[in-house]
C-alpha cells in the first residue's frame, strides 16, 4: 500500500517531469537558432543534433509523467476508492491530504487507509480544510527562507542607496561616460588642430601659421619640390599649372590623400589636419608666383582661381 509521501513524491515526479518538458520546448528555438549560426560543428552542436536531443528528453519526460500518474491510479485502487479524480485534487498541492468524502472513498480517514506516516504527520495539518482537501504545515526548506531575507536585506540597502541618496545609475554611467568622451575629444582636438577637411579647408594668413608650414614643407617636402618650390622629382609649385588643381581644396587634397602612383605618399598618417592645412597655405601664399633657381617645365593644367 502506497503512503502519504510517496503519492506526494509521485506528485512532485509529475510536476517536476512536465515543468522540464515545458522549459525544453521553450529552450529548443532558442537552442536550434544558436547552431545554426555555427558551420561546420559536430552533430550533437548542429541544429538537427539538438534537436533531436530536446525531442528525445521532450519524449522522456512524458513517459515518465504518464507512468507516475497510472502508477497513482493503481495504488488508489488499492487502497480503496483512490481515483484518479482523487489524484487530480493530490496534485494541487504538493503538501496536500485528500480526504475521502464520497461513498467510494474511506469516509472519515485518509485515502491510504490510516498508514503510520501520517500519524507522524498529525502535528502538522493545518485545522482548514477546503472541499476536503486539508494542508501540512510544512516547514520551508532552509536555504529558501535564508534566499528570502537575503532578498529583504537587499531591498533594504538597495532602495534608499539608489533612490534616495546618490548611489550609481545607468543614468550616471551615461553622463560620466559622456563627460570623458568630451574630453577626449577636447583633447584630440587641441593636439591635432580640430576636424579639418578638404571641404571646409581655407587659406591662413596669419604668420605664425605660414611659418609653421615652412618648417613642415622644409621638414617633408624638399626633397621631391626643392626648398624654394621648383621642383625636382615633383613638379614645379611656383608656377600657375597643376596636375591636382591648384585651389587650397586641391592642394589640401592632394597633400592628404598623395599621388601613389607618382610617389607621393599620403600625409594624413604622418601630418595633422592642420599641419596639412598650414603646409598648403605656405605653397599658396609664400611660393606661389615666386622665381625659383631652377624651374622645372610646367606641368597640367592651368590654374587661374578658383
Amino acid at each position: 500500500m502506497m503512503t502519504i509521501r510517496k503519492i506526494q513524491n509521485k506528485i512532485k515526479d509529475m510536476k517536476n517531469n512536465r515543468i522540464l518538458f515545458t522549459l525544453l520546448s521553450l529552450l529548443s528555438p532558442m537552442l536550434v537558432f544558436a547552431a545554426g549560426s555555427v558551420n561546420g560543428e559536430p552533430f550533437l552542436y548542429s541544429m538537427w543534433g539538438i534537436g533531436a536531443i530536446v525531442i528525445l528528453f521532450g519524449i522522456y519526460a512524458l513517459i515518465r509523467s504518464n507512468a507516475a500518474q497510472n502508477e497513482l491510479q493503481t495504488a488508489g485502487a488499492a487502497s480503496g476508492g483512490y481515483s484518479s479524480s482523487s489524484a487530480h485534487q493530490a496534485t494541487t498541492g504538493n503538501d496536500a491530504v485528500v480526504r475521502a468524502t464520497s461513498s467510494e472513498g474511506v469516509s472519515g480517514s485518509d485515502y491510504s487507509g490510516g498508514n503510520d506516516i501520517f500519524d507522524d504527520e498529525k502535528d502538522l495539518l493545518l485545522s482548514h480544510s477546503y472541499d476536503g482537501i486539508q494542508e501540512l504545515n510544512n516547514k520551508l526548506p532552509p536555504w529558501w527562507v535564508g534566499l528570502f531575507y537575503v532578498t529583504i536585506i537587499f531591498a533594504v540597502i538597495y532602495f534608499p542607496y539608489y533612490h534616495i541618496f546618490s548611489g550609481w545609475t545607468s543614468a550616471k554611467e551615461y553622463e560620466t561616460e559622456m563627460a570623458t568622451a568630451k574630453a577626449a575629444t577636447d583633447a584630440y582636438v587641441k593636439e591635432h588642430g580640430g576636424s579639418v577637411t578638404e571641404e571646409d579647408v581655407t587659406v591662413l594668413t596669419d604668420e605664425a601659421s605660414l611659418a609653421a608650414g615652412a618648417k613642415t614643407f622644409a621638414t617633408n617636402c624638399v626633397a621631391c619640390h626643392a626648398a624654394d618650390g621648383g621642383g625636382g622629382v615633383g613638379p614645379n609649385l611656383t608656377d600657375k599649372y597643376w596636375l591636382h588643381g591648384g585651389g587650397i581644396k586641391d592642394v589640401f587634397k592632394t597633400i592628404k590623400y598623395g599621388v601613389p602612383e607618382k610617389g607621393m605618399i599620403a600625409w594624413k598618417a604622418s601630418l595633422s589636419p592642420v599641419q596639412i592645412q598650414q603646409v598648403a597655405s605656405f605653397i599658396e601664399k609664400k611660393l606661389q608666383g615666386t622665381t625659383p633657381a631652377k624651374p622645372k617645365d610646367p606641368q597640367g593644367e592651368e590654374y587661374t582661381g578658383e
